[in-house]
């Protein structure tokens, strides 16, 4: 028999391809069946616990408490994105086989960003980034990334070793994914799994399409979030940043001409954090959220994911509210109460009052709000100056820089421009570009219990915050 034997005869371009649609790519293709029987297929990954999981991990935290449509999950996120992934793989191909002949074939190239968009998010825990902050990273110095790398080099290793074929064709001969590779990808900063074998240098140069200014996640996000959200913003013309994303001199670099496209990009970044992700309702949520969560994890002997997947598999945002909405009826006081408390904020019922908002300068708010203690100790003073029991009042800083990589840093390690006129290589006018951009913006806000609101009086009372605020300070 030779090796041949076994590969679905008569494989047309559209065999074994299926779309998807979405409402912001329009169709997405993806392989619903493998070249060779035994061989997995992208559905199969698709249809695979962890990926499947995501429908059930909502996107937006407590912003979906604010604007209505905002129901989307990381799954359809994730589908995005690697969608995004695929178009970069096709636009890229010509230049990486140029710098790196004969390293990957088209179609594995396209699998690899493909399968690394898929899997970016399928560590994420409950109420997502809100999880990674206050139990991952808080409790076992984790993040959702280090969980997707385990995820990928664990039990989904074999399925995602096992395919051949990409939306554009089958691999070379003898060509295998490396799960490996794909978690090397999905990794981000000093939370990573260490264990990785070093990849070889040509996967080494795709990593700012997952960590950088632009990425296949955030081109996805960005356009998904404000489309579910309603927000309206201006033009992200992915089309541009895609043709002007480049390999040279084998690296990826961006061509001078799109500059343009990217700073339109990194401007409609920041409005959606102002917009969507800072909004002082959502704020007001998370406030809700972050009384709650630690408790619950605790009554719910939740430990370190990375020692129990299994586990960690039917924790998601479905799961967690199904079993805190009981609690209400429990015979433990300690359920009972906190079953109240997760009740009112399923049911939207707000306990804080917004009494100030403003917003200041990085170098104020700096040098007068260093590190959590010294937000505390402002807290209880003033408090004190509003004769308000302690706990009742807290100050939330809403803070993004607008420019996601540092200027400074960029000069050591920044996307390359390419600069057609010199034709040379500099990280220069990314600096340049990050420097014109706006500094980090920064709301403070004031909240406080709503029964102490009423009892400081009502309309006066943004006023009367902000002088005790000025003179605490």
């Amino acid at each position: 028999m030779s090796k041949n034997d076994n590969l679905r005869p008569n494989l047309s371009p559209l065999s074994g391809i299926s779309l998807f649609s979405d409402p912001i790519h329009g169709y997405i293709p993806f392989v619903s069946k493998s070249v060779r029987p035994d061989r997995s297929s992208e559905k199969d990954l698709i249809d695979s616990d962890w990926i499947q999981r995501l429908r059930s991990i909502l996107q937006l935290q407590s912003a979906r408490l604010v604007f209505p449509s905002a129901e989307h999950s990381r799954f359809v996120h994730s589908i995005g994105a690697m969608h995004i992934a695929g178009r970069f793989a096709a636009h890229l191909y010509p230049g990486f086989n140029e710098s790196f002949p004969g390293a990957l074939s088209p179609s594995l190239f396209e699998s690899l960003l493909r399968i690394s968009a898929l899997f970016h998010d399928s560590g994420h825990g409950p109420f997502c980034h809100f999880y990674d902050d206050h139990v991952l990273k808080a409790r076992f110095g984790i993040s959702h990334e280090r969980i997707s790398q385990e995820i990928i080099r664990g039990p989904m290793r074999v399925v995602i070793e096992n395919l051949d074929r990409s939306p554009s064709g089958r691999f070379a001969d003898e060509e295998k994914l490396s799960a490996d590779w794909i978690a090397y990808l999905v990794g981000k900063g000093s939370l990573q799994d260490l264990s990785i074998p070093e990849p070889p240098d040509f996967i080494k140069t795709l990593k700012p399409l997952f960590s950088g200014l632009f990425t296949v996640d955030n081109l996805d996000y960005v356009l998904r979030d404000s489309y579910m959200c309603g927000v309206s913003i201006g033009p992200v013309d992915l089309d541009r940043i895609l043709f002007y994303t480049r390999f040279q001199e084998k690296t990826l670099s961006f061509h001078r001409s799109g500059i343009g496209a990217l700073e339109m990009f990194l401007v409609i970044r920041s409005f959606m954090y102002q917009q969507i992700y800072f909004h002082r309702t959502t704020r007001l949520f998370d406030m809700d959220l972050s009384g709650l969560l630690g408790e619950t994890v605790d009554l719910l002997g939740l430990g370190n994911p990375l020692d129990d997947l299994e586990g960690y598999l039917s924790l998601t945002d479905h799961s967690l509210i199904e079993s805190v909405r009981l609690w209400r009826r429990e015979s433990n006081p300690m359920k009972k109460h906190l079953g109240e408390k997760w009740t009112s904020f399923l049911s939207r019922k707000k306990q804080w009052e917004l009494v100030y908002e403003s917003e200041w300068r990085p170098g104020k708010v700096q040098s007068l709000f260093p590190d959590e203690s010294s937000v505390k100790l402002r807290e209880e003073g003033l408090s004190h100056l509003l004769e308000l029991p302690d706990g009742d009042l807290r100050i939330d800083i809403a803070s993004r820089d607008t420019r996601p990589e540092n200027p400074a840093d960029f000069h050591k390690s920044g996307l390359l421009v390419w600069d057609p006129l010199l034709e040379t290589l500099s990280r220069e006018p990314m600096a340049e570009l990050l420097l014109s951009l706006p500094v980090r913006r920064v709301m403070v806000r004031v909240f406080i219990q709503r029964q102490g609101a009423v009892s400081l009086g009502g309309q006066q009372l943004n006023l009367v915050v902000k002088e005790a605020l000025e003179r605490l300070l």
